[in-house]
């Protein structure tokens, strides 16, 4: 059932995430997950399951991969003559400020889009936050609240101090009214962590870029958030399942290894059809294993060649692991090649990374080795 009142906002970027060789010819959205999926697919996927049929995805550096990915939006059935999804230009400033951009200034270059639009409220995410919502529960929480602004939070257990450097803290009431925000804090006064995700309604997200931008302010946390508390009714909704905030090179393995268990990989990508993860569909051919591959545990996407040993690994299509070949605890991405005699373990292998014969690559369960697109070793 479509959702005919609100639209979606994706941010396909994050200035404070960096994961490393995997963005470097790529945006934050557009990199690669569980064997066939970008991480765009979930969020973009969760909007569509939930009836948002006109949904907007801002755009900044190293955009075409994604723009590729998403193409018309066919493949979220998207690609309709009234709403559907919209890949919306760069920032007009991107290349020349002398300050790097942040949530304020990417909601200001959507706001034609925006103000065309005909929906009256506006769910917000970013595109790095992995879980399987239903929008609709936190829709009718808003109303049930009557708040002028819904965030989604989660339980966020025990945190480090490196990890509390990375969150933002909510503090609410028995009702749920959020009565405190804790930007990165250094100690933990909280157990709810804010999922970068809120509801509201458009004009009033307007008028609130309008008066941030007159007076200087970028940051949707530090000033659309936590400048309202106490002016506005903002209240929590909080979400209960899995998910997890790709913000590095370790989230990125840990998150790609997770889907080996069973339970998480069910509850990410659903067990029904109104709740499954949709992504650019790619004939392949089958995959071909060897007389003497062993497989353990792992994702084999289509088209690979299989002749060697794969243990807890994710691998993509049109991979190639030779005779003799060992691979433990990694992530092989698209046609990359791993010849014969080789170990690699521990370790990430962007798109069409090449292995020679007898080479051995090894990284730590902590810190896995990262290779680069069409790295030759």
């Amino acid at each position: 059932m479509e959702n005919n009142n609100t639209m979606g906002l994706i941010f396909s970027g994050n200035p404070e995430v960096n994961l490393g060789e995997l963005m470097k010819v790529r945006s934050l959205a557009a990199v690669p997950v569980g064997g066939r999926y970008r991480i765009i697919d979930f969020m973009l996927s969760n909007m569509v399951n939930s009836g948002i049929v006109n949904v907007g995805i801002t755009t900044g550096y190293k955009h075409r991969s994604l723009s590729d990915h998403l193409g018309s939006g066919k493949a979220w059935d998207m690609a309709r003559k009234q709403n559907g999804l919209f890949i919306l230009s760069p920032p007009e400033n991107l290349d020349i400020t002398p300050r790097t951009l942040e949530g304020i200034d990417f909601i200001d270059s959507a706001m034609s889009y925006l103000n065309r639009s005909r929906q009256e409220y506006v769910m917000l995410s970013d595109c790095n936050t992995i879980c399987n919502i239903d929008f609709d529960e936190v829709i009718k929480f808003h109303f049930e609240k009557e708040a002028d602004i819904t965030v989604v939070c989660a339980e966020a257990g025990e945190l480090t101090p490196k990890e509390l450097s990375k969150n933002i803290m909510l503090e609410t009431e028995e009702d749920g009214r959020v009565s405190d925000i804790q930007v990165y804090p250094k100690k933990q006064n909280s157990n709810l962590a804010y999922m970068h995700i809120f509801f509201i309604k458009k004009d009033f997200l307007i008028d609130l870029v309008g008066d941030c931008l007159a007076h200087d302010k970028h940051s949707i946390s530090k000033d659309i958030l936590l400048a309202n508390v106490e002016k506005r009714r903002i209240y929590a909704y909080k979400y209960e399942g899995y998910r997890k905030t790709i913000d590095s090179i370790k989230s990125f393995y840990q998150f790609n290894l997770e889907l080996l268990n069973s339970d998480i990989r069910h509850e990410v990508f659903g067990t029904d059809d109104s709740r499954s993860i949709h992504t650019k569909v790619k004939d392949s051919v089958p995959t071909k294993y060897g007389r003497d591959a062993e497989v353990k545990n792992s994702f084999v996407a289509d088209g690979c060649c299989i002749e060697g040993r794969v243990e807890n690994c994710i691998i993509f299509r049109g991979v190639k692991i030779g005779k003799n070949s060992v691979v433990k605890n990694s992530i092989i991405m698209q046609n990359s090649r791993i010849m014969d005699g080789c170990c690699v373990e521990n370790a990430i292998f962007d798109k069409e990374v090449i292995l020679c014969n007898g080479k051995k690559l090894v990284g730590q369960i902590t810190y896995p080795l990262c290779i680069g697109k069409r790295t030759i070793v």
